[in-house]
């Protein structure tokens, strides 16, 4: 491949694909992810460092957008917001390829966005796009001099206004900083099926480079592979894919089964898609029922929807979890099966958010996450809180979770369950990004004290707004 030039002979040009990503992802309001795996889905991109490439420059163009407009308009007579929309995409894609893809040569940067513009018939921008591009190329530009936090670390100046608001201006440097730097990615050994050294001797083996995570022997960060569900350790379901912080849910429930030291336990988890909380809790009881050899153990995992359904099916089934039962169930709504109240030993309501804890590993979510979606939120895990107390027995266990880190969603939250539901908390803890390992997240861990409080009430339009929230 030329790699400098993103052109690979015989094949697709590699900038011109992820040009079309970027222009379909701007007109279709998809999610990023979603228009790039179709594209390598229907594509002919065999080659790893092909996916590679394109991968990383059409992430890298969105993620990074606001210090590349900032940029632009430094070197540019005609401001970002008047161009062309394609125009606008070659910039950013060229400016992104000289500040941040070191191996790419400027002047391969400046003559294929060139050529780009003149294979889409706008010739006339041509002189345009390369004056500019050269300007930025031969002068040089420093991101260390940006002033502006929420310029610098591209991230919308509201979300850093509220960190701050929460956190105070040093802490939500430091988060919106996170969000631009490299996420390790980490995997939970599947303990029914093979053990942790094992496991590790194998990856191993394929040529990866699994680190131990502290204080959680079954766990692995894993880094230099692309593709992990190609493993097939991944399809033999001996490990899954998730973030030590979500991990999190699981180490609470083993303390919680290992305490108590039940003969018979029911777990409901609320918004289950895809399956990791439920999988993890059913590998930990499965564990548990071989070691006692006796009780009836089960996880019901729902999501509101069939497709988020057989999500789960294809997790459970892959790791062989028999334990697992799913359905499909709306969290929010009013009517609860009466098999289900007062049914469960303990519930994981890990619920929809803002998601701003995981906008590292999320591209554009912060683009699309608004300021007015965070109360329809507050309003609908409310709702969802409500279902998971008529749902639980007195004296059980409420799990309530959240990925983001806003106060509105987590401290208020927490307020609200003790002082409306009256839940005694035996446990909270707030994991900011940025704060050693994992993803931004929170938990917090309720005993029910007998009230039931069931709601009969929900606002339709409310509902249909948050369930097109951007943290999906």
């Amino acid at each position: 491949m030329e790699e400098t030039a993103g052109v690979t002979k015989g094949k697709k040009d590699l900038r011109e694909t992820a040009l079309d990503i970027l222009l379909k992802y701007e007109k279709s309001g998809e999610k990023l992810n979603s228009v790039i795996q179709d594209v390598f889905l229907t594509g002919d991109y065999p080659d790893k460092k092909d996916r590679a490439f394109i991968k990383i420059l059409s992430e890298g163009t969105v993620e990074r957008r606001i210090t590349l407009d900032y940029v632009i308009d430094r070197f540019s007579n005609v401001e970002t917001g008047r161009m062309k929309p394609l125009i606008r995409i070659v910039l950013r894609m060229g400016t992104y390829q000289l500040l941040f893809m070191d191996a790419v040569p400027p002047h391969a940067v400046c003559s294929e966005s060139v050529r780009l513009v003149k294979k889409r018939h706008m010739s006339g921008l041509s002189g345009f796009v390369n004056a500019v591009l050269r300007r930025i190329a031969g002068e040089g530009f420093d991101i260390e001099s940006i002033k502006e936090p929420h310029i610098k670390y591209s991230c919308p100046e509201w979300i850093f206004k509220k960190l701050e608001d929460d956190y105070g201006e040093e802490k939500a440097v430091d988060i919106i900083r996170s969000f631009a730097e490299p996420q390790s990615v980490y995997i939970r050994t599947n303990l029914t099926r093979i053990k942790p050294d094992e496991l590790e001797k194998r990856l191993r083996e394929k040529g990866l480079e699994p680190s131990k995570v502290r204080n959680r022997p079954y766990a692995f960060s894993i880094s230099g592979f692309g593709d992990l569900s190609s493993l097939a350790e991944f399809r033999e379901g001996l490990f899954s894919v998730q973030d030590i912080s979500s991990m999190s849910i699981g180490d609470e429930i083993r303390e919680i089964i290992y305490k108590d030291r039940p003969e018979s336990f029911r777990i409901l988890d609320l918004c289950a898609a895809p399956g990791g909380k439920s999988c993890h809790s059913a590998e930990i009881l499965k564990v548990y029922m071989d070691e006692v050899k006796k009780g009836a153990f089960s996880v019901l995992s729902r999501d509101i929807s069939e497709k988020k359904r057989l999500l789960i099916e294809d997790n459970k089934e892959r790791l062989g979890l028999e334990l697992i039962k799913t359905g499909v169930f709306d969290a929010s709504g009013a009517d609860i099966p009466d098999e289900d109240r007062e049914s469960y030993d303990l519930v994981i309501a890990d619920l929809p958010c803002s998601g701003l804890g995981v906008t590292g590993r999320k591209n554009d979510l912060k683009y699309r996450v608004q300021p007015e979606d965070i109360p329809v939120l507050k309003k609908l895990q409310r709702d969802m809180l409500k279902n998971a107390d008529c749902s639980l027995k007195s004296g059980g266990y409420l799990i309530f979770s959240v990925c983001t880190v806003t106060r509105e969603e987590t401290a208020e939250q927490d307020s609200w369950i003790r002082g409306n539901l009256g839940y005694r908390r035996v446990k909270e803890r707030q994991i900011l990004p940025g704060e050693g390992e994992g993803d931004g997240f929170y938990y917090a861990v309720y005993i029910k004290n007998g009230t039931i409080y069931c709601h009969s009430e929900r606002s339709e339009e409310s509902f249909m707004t948050a369930w097109k929230d951007p943290s999906g």
